[in-house]
């Protein structure tokens, strides 16, 4: 079960929706709930070494601490007035490496989605896809407008028989263990790559019998034309699933994570919320 949640706090102007999302299950889980709040301390020396004048840097910092000061107020206010266990912490340093770090002894993350032009989080969506890739943590990201009074009742389940849909279906359990209804989709299942991967007809649904899970519905799609991201969001329409649980695919180029076309789509575009495993 959830027990540590732990939820990225800043000034952007999605924090309040994604704090009441993280204290609604943080209460429906009896959850402690971690507020992490990440400043960075403006540098002296600039690029080309442009030196910082000690007054606009002074002026910088005392505008931080501001920041963290009334970002704790609104969290002590939402998500501890909920009555719920509450934790604060406010590290200095760059907000994706910390945010993964301080996640990883919590059993779930607590993000918005992240959108050029759009959000106005310290998180640009690279930032945000490191966190998802390196926390070794299931992250729920909530779409960066909109109201969600229930996640996880009716989950949309992304199956493809492969390692991160088998991470997603053991990371997601205290999802399923609570949901009333669950949506298993298989994308293109009559393609060589997904009869290579099958085993035993009905593998998936004695799984979830097993753990005495709600029996899931079957159902398959096709992405020709619209691409395996939208495929995946006309299905959590369709169902009326107030949740995706899917595995989240990635690659490392260099030094550099980068994720798989249809993660980024579903990151990009996503409608309700999603857990993503990986």
């Amino acid at each position: 079960m959830l027990k540590r949640i732990a939820l990225q706090v800043e000034k952007d102007a999605a924090c309040a929706g994604r704090t009441a999302v993280a204290a609604a299950l943080a209460a429906r889980f009896h959850a402690e709930l971690l507020g992490i709040y990440v400043s960075f301390a403006p540098p002296r020396y600039l690029f080309d070494e442009a030196y910082v004048p000690s007054a606009l840097q002074e002026i910088a910092l005392r505008q931080m601490q501001e920041d963290r000061r009334k970002c704790e107020e609104a969290f002590q206010r939402q998500a501890g007035g909920s009555g719920i266990a509450v934790q604060w912490r406010a590290p200095e340093g760059r907000a994706d490496e910390l945010l993964a770090r301080h996640a990883r002894c919590a059993d779930l993350l607590v993000i918005s989605q992240s959108v050029d032009g759009v959000t106005d989080s310290v998180l640009a969506p690279d930032m945000t896809e490191s966190v998802i890739l390196t926390a070794g943590r299931p992250v729920l990201a909530v779409p960066y407008s909109g109201e969600f009074e229930t996640v996880g009742t009716r989950i949309l389940f992304c199956w493809d028989h492969g390692r991160e849909a088998a991470r997603a279906l053991a990371d997601a359990a205290p999802f399923f263990a609570t949901a009333s209804e669950i949506v298993a989709l298989t994308l293109d299942a009559n393609s060589d790559e997904m009869r290579r991967r099958q085993t035993v007809v009905g593998d998936l649904e004695a799984y979830f019998h097993a753990h005495g899970y709600v029996r899931p519905r079957v159902t398959t799609g096709e992405t020709a034309g619209i691409g395996t991201g939208n495929a995946i969001l006309n299905a959590a329409s369709d169902y009326g699933c107030d949740l995706i649980v899917m595995g989240l695919y990635g690659h490392s180029r260099a030094r550099e994570w980068v994720l798989g076309g249809a993660s980024r789509a579903i990151l990009k575009s996503m409608t309700v919320p999603v857990l993503f495993s990986h």
